[in-house]
């Protein structure tokens, strides 16, 4: 987990950008590209429809994280064991 800057470039970012009406909101989203963030959480998803970055709710979020987690304890080893006979 990180603690991300909030400096002069990402606010005046967020003033300029028409796409995001909330202020707040385009804080959020140039706070997140910034600092190459992969996936944006929030519960207003309607104020992000202009995001160049996948967001999601929380829930969606662990439920994506629980479903990517059972793929991978189900996934066959890519491997073969040899045994030579003596």
């Amino acid at each position: 987990m990180i603690v991300a800057d909030l400096n002069d470039k990402i606010v005046d970012l967020a003033l300029s950008d028409k796409a995001f009406s909330d202020f707040e909101d385009g804080l959020q989203y140039y706070i997140a590209i910034e600092n190459e963030a992969k996936i944006i959480i929030t519960r207003n998803l309607k104020d992000f429809k202009a995001s160049a970055l996948p967001v999601m709710t929380a829930q969606s979020f662990f439920e994506y994280i629980e479903i990517f987690m059972l793929y991978k304890l189900h996934q066959r080893p890519s491997f073969k064991f040899i045994t030579s006979a003596s």
